[in-house]
């Protein structure tokens, strides 16, 4: 046989080639003399049986055609010449010959071998049927099954001689076809480990009847290691037969196969190989020195209930734990329940409250029945217990230690939820981390305009702000008698007293004197002659006070302020919000904002919305961990360039619906399941509140009730839903984030153009902006109406907001929680609180959670807490030291 190229190529190398002519297939070194791709064959079903076999191009060519070599005989296949003795006339064709001898033929001037019209010359009947592939593995797959039923139809006959043979034939092109297991996506790649354990048991069986019993046994080992461990299959059998007949007792035989099942495909070393361990384990089980291994099972029970559906006929769900009860609910066979608790001496099982069952007729428990109808010594089992290794894995509610209500959506299973939409974590950093070798000389300064804020939550802001690398925090009391400036004032005196490195509070009281100062410097009223948008806040402010155009005067004062201390990054919040830098970046704002590159000017950081988890909350950043992700940092939706926003602001198509790449489908699908169950609330609160439907109602059609609804396509509405009404879903704020602007002590500082972006001083827009929409950026923690009573304050406060047709439609919710304090009755309040912004009426929070959509971010409450006692001061490491600046005070390092 002539020597093969070498067998060896990635799944996408060009492996076919190589194995027909070596590397050099198409030509020695020249473009002259071009080749056509290989081709390969399968011949089978040939009277003369040693004409059956795969072929391949062989070293040699003959009448300028590949000459195909048999890999098992010595038979050939090549293109021939016949000269008409008569008139001369050359003819052409293909022969399958062996040595010198032709036993088919087929006329053809093709230079392709045909897979029909083939004659018979010396060989026997039947002519052969050739099949043609393009590639070595497809001919040698095809090869493999040929010989594999060869050999399976021989042992019918009990012919183990010819069995034995066609076995070697098929394991040799098992080997060869290379798929190799399930991760292949060629044909036959997901059966491949099957199958050779099948014609592994298979030539074990014939050498069992030829009395080659220790062959067998290699063979039966050799088996077991390409199906999982322990399963059944025929060569463990066969392995035990031959024990048996090499003088090892039963239970020892048992023993050694069980050893052998024990390893996988990737601890095969291949046949021969394989024979010293199995002479060592023969050699001890003839010794009776095998002893079977107890495997216990370790796993604790968590105190979940499982029950796998064995009786599906009889398993229905009830209303009530009595067979006269309403059918509710069924389940099918093999599927998985969990219980709630065992009734009637643990002949019926309450559901847990995930469980999914008919609630539509307000039923708030289901139950089935754990046996059958009937007699006790009569009864079947319905349900059976599952062991604690077999319990499903706890859902990602459970791990976020959410609670679920009987009623409502339940959240799905990771069969029914395959995907995270949402990207952004915050993971425990891994304890071999290094520490971060770079030091980042930039300053950070945070202001922020607040009323009404108690002294816990305005501490909080403070010194979270101070310890994750903020170097200055302004705060500008709207209420220049607000009590809290008390303790804002204590903090700044702490400041300066304790000499704080890098730490620094300016408190702001904004009264009639601190208007007088910032109307002379305020750029707004500085320019208000020259621009409407100028005029139009300070015509705003002047006239009633309007928080908005307040805010952006505040914004100018405290960048102007920023500029002239040295400040490197600014940014404005609210005294609900925070910068939350993930704990894998140390949670160092510095680090995080020092790292972006030179030409950034300015960071958006999309804000995350927390949702409460009790009516009631002292510290906001202390007692809300839970937190809705922003669709910014969820799969499909991609973050809008600022200059589109801006220019369909500018050109009054701000409420039009963005069109966003890739798919976001799924968030209007999830989002239509709440939009169903917050029908029945809010057809309650329109009736006791009538002025909550001129409110919403927008002339849009039946079906869109809004620029952002979502898609109700395959939803069921629920029965007695009524029509439609417009409600509220996904945040009940904003969603479009905080800008963080760069300031450079050589230019002026950018412009506050609105409440969450900037323009340059000049009035050119801002043209490298970074939009940290990464699984790793920083974001904005943003707590809303964390309490029920600030809740209530902040819109007492607030007043008549009103609403009119053009506001986009994150303003509704502003609108109708005003008209709800100041006009609803307390159990109106309380519903319209609980359903939207606490959002859990439904469990729709555990809903979202296994969509990847909800997190718990406990690093806020937890450098608080940490920071509640003194610390010891940190070893100062070489190349991590820090400087203060003498004339600023500013700290530079990590």
């Amino acid at each position: 046989m002539s020597q093969w190229g070498p067998d060896v190529a990635g799944t996408l190398g060009n492996l076919d080639y190589r194995v027909a002519h070596g590397p050099n297939w198409a030509g020695p070194g020249t473009a002259t003399e071009k080749r056509a791709p290989p081709a390969f064959f399968l011949v089978r079903d040939a009277g003369t049986g040693e004409a059956d076999g795969v072929y391949k191009p062989a070293n040699r060519r003959w009448l300028d055609h590949d000459v195909y070599e048999n890999r098992y005989g010595d038979c050939i296949i090549s293109r021939e010449a016949h000269t008409n003795s008569k008139n001369g006339e050359v003819k052409h064709g293909f022969v399958l010959g062996r040595d010198g001898r032709p036993l088919y033929g087929v006329k053809t001037e093709k230079h392709e071998v045909p897979a029909s019209g083939w004659k018979q010359f010396q060989g026997q009947e039947p002519v052969p049927e050739i099949l043609r592939f393009a590639t070595w593995s497809d001919a040698c797959q095809h090869g493999a099954w040929y010989f594999a039923q060869e050999a399976e139809n021989a042992a019918k006959g009990g012919h183990w001689k010819v069995v034995l043979m066609m076995a070697d034939r098929a394991f040799d092109c098992h080997t060869t076809a290379r798929p190799k297991g399930r991760g292949d996506m060629r044909d036959g790649g997901s059966e491949w480990s099957l199958q050779l354990c099948q014609l592994l048991g298979t030539r074990a069986e014939a050498l069992l009847h030829l009395q080659e019993y220790k062959r067998a046994l290699v063979d039966a080992c050799a088996a077991v290691h390409f199906v999982p461990a322990f399963e059944w299959s025929k060569a463990r059998i066969r392995g035990i037969t031959a024990c048996l007949n090499l003088g090892v007792s039963e239970i020892q035989a048992k023993l050694l196969m069980d050893e052998m099942c024990k390893r996988n495909d990737r601890e095969f070393p291949g046949v021969q190989a394989l024979e010293p361990l199995v002479d060592v384990f023969l050699e001890r089980a003839k010794s009776e020195q095998l002893k079977p291994v107890k495997v216990e099972d370790e796993t604790e029970d968590d105190g979940r209930l499982y029950f796998s559906v064995v009786d599906p006929e009889d398993c229905k769900l009830y209303s009530t734990p009595s067979w006269t009860g309403k059918v509710i609910g069924k389940r099918q066979y093999n599927d998985v329940v969990r219980g709630g608790s065992l009734l009637k001496g643990g002949t019926w099982l309450e559901l847990h409250v995930s469980e999914e069952f008919d609630d539509s007729s307000g039923h708030r428990r289901a139950y089935v029945p754990v046996f059958t109808e009937g007699p006790e010594d009569e009864r079947e089992e319905v349900l059976e217990k599952l062991p604690p290794k077999e319990y499903p894995r706890p859902g990602r509610w459970e791990e976020l230690r959410l609670k679920l209500r009987p009623v409502g959506l339940k959240p799905p299973s990771e069969m029914h939820a395959t995907l995270d939409y949402g990207r952004w974590q915050d993971p425990e950093p891994p304890e071999n981390m290094k520490v971060w070798p770079y030091v980042y000389k930039h300053g950070l300064a945070v202001s922020c305009m607040l009323r009404g804020a108690s002294e816990n939550v305005i501490d909080s802001f403070v010194r979270f702000h101070w310890v994750t690398g903020w170097n200055h925090v302004f705060l500008f009391f709207d209420d220049p008698d607000d009590p809290g400036i008390r303790h804002a004032k204590a903090l700044e005196d702490y400041s300066r007293s304790k000499n704080m490195a890098g730490a620094g509070l300016s408190v702001h009281r904004m009264d009639a004197e601190w208007w007088d100062r910032a109307k002379s410097k305020s750029r707004y009223y500085l320019r208000r002659e020259k621009n409407d948008m100028y005029e139009g806040v300070c015509k705003k402010q002047d006239a009633h006070g309007d928080l908005d155009s307040r805010k952006v005067i505040v914004m100018d004062q405290a960048i102007l302020e920023a500029h002239e201390m040295g400040i490197d990054w600014f940014v404005h919040l609210d005294i609900d919000e925070c910068v939350y830098v993930p704990r894998m970046q140390e949670c160092s704002s510095r680090r995080f904002f020092g790292s972006k590159e030179r030409n950034i000017e300015a960071v958006r950081l999309w804000n995350h919305e927390a949702i409460p988890e009790e009516t009631e909350c002292q510290d906001w950043f202390r007692d809300c961990t839970l937190f809705q992700l922003n669709r910014f940092h969820c799969r499909g939706f991609k973050p809008p360039r600022e200059y589109d926003q801006m220019l369909r602001q500018r050109e009054g198509r701000e409420l039009e619906p963005e069109k966003q790449s890739g798919d976001t489908g799924w968030w209007h699908r999830l989002m239509g399941q709440i939009f169903l169950r917050r029908q029945a609330p809010m057809q309650r609160l329109r009736a006791a509140l009538p002025a909550l439907g001129p409110l919403l109602r927008r002339a849009l059609g039946a079906s869109v009730l809004g620029p952002e609804s979502p898609s109700l396509d395959g939803l069921e509405i629920p029965a007695g839903t009524g029509d439609l009404v417009e409600t509220f879903f996904s945040f009940s704020s904003h969603d479009c984030g905080k800008m963080v602007v760069r300031l450079d002590r050589h230019l002026r500082p950018p412009f506050p153009c609105s409440l969450h972006s900037y323009m340059a001083d000049n009035g050119d827009l801002l043209k490298q902006i970074y939009q940290a929409s990464k699984a790793d950026d920083a974001v904005i923690l943003h707590y809303p109406n964390a309490s029920m009573s600030s809740w209530r304050r902040k819109y007492e406060a607030l007043g008549d907001l009103g609403l009119r047709e053009p506001d986009p439609a994150t303003k509704r919710i502003h609108a109708a929680s005003s008209l709800l304090v100041r006009k609803g009755a307390r159990r109106d309040q309380d519903l319209f609180y609980k359903t939207f912004i606490m959002q859990n009426e439904y469990n729709e929070v555990a809903y979202l959670a296994e969509h990847g959509l909800v997190t718990r971010v406990e690093g806020v409450a937890n450098i608080l807490y940490y920071y509640d006692n003194p610390q010891e001061a940190p070893e100062q490491l070489p190349g991590h030291m820090q400087w203060v600046d003498p004339q600023s005070g500013l700290k530079l390092g990590r």
